[in-house]
């Protein structure tokens, strides 16, 4: 392997890892940085809140692995508790509606709990020592 590509992966990692954590502990001035301000970008935000669902969707079902299938639901059970602490978040600061909490943050808690029965199901398709 070139010194090229060992550092791809670690660069890449942090550059997403740099990217998530600014949007989530300074939502406000990430989002003006990237440009969305207005509502006009509010279906745009939504979409990139899909592509993750889609994402963990997909690495769940997939039977081909199922490392992965477990690892995405480990992972999707932090990306739903990390939802739910934002809307709680977002309550406390007045920025997000009691609806809009309640359905995403509920939806959220929904989520890690499914996780959760999921990972701790009996039946596990992980693969066998």
């Amino acid at each position: 392997m070139t010194t090229s590509k060992r550092a791809l992966i670690p660069t890449f990692a942090a550059l997403r890892f740099t990217t998530g954590a600014a949007a989530w502990l300074a939502p406000n001035k990430t989002a003006r940085l990237l440009g969305l301000g207005s509502k006009h970008q509010q279906p745009f935000t939504t979409q990139l809140f899909g592509s993750r669902e889609l994402t963990l969707a997909l690495a769940i079902t997939d039977s081909a692995s199922p490392q992965l299938r477990h690892r995405a639901l480990q992972l999707g059970l932090l990306v739903d508790a990390l939802d739910v602490v934002a809307a709680v978040g977002g309550i406390r600061r007045g920025t997000l509606p009691t609806r809009a909490a309640v359905l995403t943050g509920g939806g959220a808690a929904l989520f890690a709990g499914l996780g959760v029965a999921a990972l701790t199901n009996p039946r596990r398709d992980r693969a066998r020592p």
